[in-house]
């Protein structure tokens, strides 16, 4: 098995090394894999004073390109304060050679410091050199009484801004009795949340920013 790059830091509480080998009269296979119970990684980036932790029951090591599949993973991202968002998946795949996560299969992405604010997608790639995550996919957000739907987008950890396109946005307001009175609705063709001071900016093209709002207050 290669060594993964030093900048990883790789905790292993059980490791099983072997190979496999089937033999017939016309071929013989080995696996060489490695695979990984209690799998934890960690990963530090000096430059913006953050690291990535990825912790999962289960991961497999390729020898030929030192790939790690994760299986039911667990990724956090920490910076100097504590946790920034955690992701929860299915699968994710470490791609040792470019440095990146490919993460797939059921994906939430929450944001810690808001216990209601989260986003589900069918996957999204993750380059650890730029800290961009690219959704190629349909977003579905949820910021408390707010939901959001986009085609895809992408998260710029180091400025804390998410992009999406094709946007719209449905908003629920509620009376002091809890009482649904009206809800906004948002069409867009971009839209920015900014997460430091949590605000949304609507634009369009060719076109003005639709904006429904429908009251359901009654006598």
């Amino acid at each position: 098995m290669k060594y993964l790059p030093i900048h990883f830091l790789l905790i292993i509480t059980t490791l099983t090394l072997f190979g496999c080998q089937k033999s017939n009269k016309s071929s013989t296979q080995i696996d060489n894999k490695s695979y990984i119970n209690d799998f934890e990684l960690l990963q530090e980036n000096p430059n913006n004073e953050t690291s990535v932790r990825i912790t999962s029951p289960k991961a497999i090591i390729d020898p030929t390109n030192n790939d790690i599949d994760i299986f039911e993973s667990s990724i956090e991202l920490l910076n100097k304060k504590g946790q920034d968002f955690k992701v929860k998946s299915g699968n994710s795949t470490l791609n040792n050679l470019t440095n990146s996560i490919s993460v797939f299969n059921n994906v939430r992405i929450s944001f810690l410091d808001k216990q209601d604010y989260y986003i589900t997608t069918n996957s999204f790639d993750w380059d650890l050199n730029t800290s961009i995550i690219d959704i190629n996919n349909p977003v579905n957000i949820n910021f408390n009484n707010t939901r959001i739907k986009a085609t895809n987008g992408f998260y710029d950890i180091d400025s804390s801004l998410l992009k999406i396109d094709n946007s719209e946005f449905n908003r629920y307001i509620y009376n002091v009795k809890g009482e649904e009175e009206y809800y906004v609705k948002i069409k867009s063709d971009f839209a920015k949340w900014f997460k430091k001071d949590n605000t949304l900016v609507f634009t369009s093209n060719e076109k003005q920013v639709e904006t429904t709002i429908n009251f359901l207050l009654t006598e």
